[in-house]
């Protein structure tokens, strides 16, 4: 299995609705993905800039299928046009 940890720092707070918009329509169509295990969205309650997907997958395979979709092509730019993301990618 894969987890993935992405976390966004957003740049201006007039974003962040914008950002969490974008970030609950990739949750609700990466669940329906073949191999998606898990997928969630956190927005912190401390800070209005922060947000964290957490998502696990069967494996690489289903992961590519996922990164080429037609929603996390069009969805992660928009997460990533208001602020900063970073990723952790664990294997187990």
């Amino acid at each position: 299995m894969i987890r993935l940890n992405c976390f966004l720092e957003i740049a201006d707070s007039s974003l962040r609705q914008k950002a969490l918009n974008a970030a609950t329509e990739l949750v609700e169509l990466s669940l329906k993905d073949e191999g998606c295990i898990s997928y969630e969205a956190f927005a912190s309650i401390t800070s209005d800039n922060h947000i964290e997907i957490v998502e696990t997958w069967r494996d690489e395979e289903s992961l590519k299928r996922h990164s080429n979709s037609e929603h996390f092509t069009r969805l992660v730019p928009i997460l990533e046009s208001c602020g900063n993301m970073t990723i952790e990618k664990f294997t187990f």
